[in-house]
């Protein structure tokens, strides 16, 4: 079944609120902070985890540990496709229910390319959660979209004056949403393959994330990036840095956001802009 919002995050409040489930979320503890807002609203407990070095997500090793620890404690998991990336979680996903066949699973791909027709879901993922809003792969200012598995309960709550991520049914239909995405994606698909070309061949391969880390944006490593992030706003140039970690003590999240720099590669961005941004960039390094 597929579930169509006015945003992501008012889909996870359905669902959080549908299953009424008070054990407390597995989620990384370098994650949009709309998602642990969402589940604050939704009064969902959430335990943080540290991430992996090389995956850049939720570390499985600790998630598995935890779960076999205590079976019971968890009502699921929330895994973050970091910065877009497509690498397939589905082992992970199988072996956490070989311990918990319950336990359920979200698979964020808030950041990822919209996939309306399901053809790169995780079978093993109960929800997979796309979004359409501001800055997210393909931007349409608004919108988000989910596939469930069969058998999840998904009930649309009544809006209050205090929903921030507005829970009022979208205004437009999934089909006329739908339509827009398949339109719009091979659009985005070849502006982001433009400018990422600029950014690969101008930059220095030793700072560049690998290559399944640059489908949101272009991500780099860099000494000093507040620095960097100055000196592109004197520039007349902008650049962002996700995702801060949520608490302290959380080593591999801390060391990633001390170094990370995301460039942008959307409608915000343009081919000259984006090799000033490279050059800039140069500049700093040196």
């Amino acid at each position: 079944m597929i579930v169509f919002e006015r945003r992501a995050c008012a889909i996870l409040y359905n669902l959080l609120r549908s299953r009424g489930d008070a054990r407390p979320f597995l989620m990384p503890v370098n994650i949009c902070s709309d998602v642990p807002r969402t589940f604050i609203a939704a009064q969902q407990p959430v335990d943080l985890v540290d991430i992996d070095a090389e995956t850049l997500s939720i570390d499985s090793k600790q998630c598995l540990a935890r779960v076999r620890a205590e079976p019971q404690r968890y009502a699921g998991i929330v895994y973050v496709r970091t910065y877009g990336s497509e690498r397939d979680p589905t082992s992970f996903f199988d072996e956490l229910r070989e311990i918990r066949s319950d336990l359920f699973i979200i698979d964020d791909k808030c950041l990822c390319r919209p996939d309306w027709s399901g053809e790169h879901r995780s079978s093993a993922a109960d929800v997979t959660l796309f979004s359409t809003g501001h800055a997210k792969y393909l931007d349409l200012d608004g919108g988000g979209f989910a596939q469930l598995r069969d058998g999840v309960d998904y009930r649309r709550q009544p809006p209050a004056m205090n929903d921030w991520f507005d829970l009022r049914p979208p205004e437009t239909s999934w089909e006329e949403y739908r339509g827009r995405i398949a339109d719009m994606v091979p659009i985005v698909d070849a502006h982001k393959r433009a400018l990422n070309a600029i950014y690969a061949e101008a930059l220095p391969a030793a700072i560049q994330l690998p290559a399944e880390f640059h489908q949101w944006r272009f991500n780099i490593r860099v000494p000093d990036p507040e620095r960097l992030r100055s000196a592109a706003f004197e520039e007349g140039l902008f650049l962002s840095r996700h995702y801060e970690p949520l608490a302290p003590g959380f080593p591999i999240a801390a060391k990633l956001h001390s170094e990370i720099v995301n460039l942008f590669n959307d409608r915000y961005f343009d081919e000259a802009r984006a090799r000033r941004m490279a050059e800039l960039t140069l500049r700093h390094l040196r």
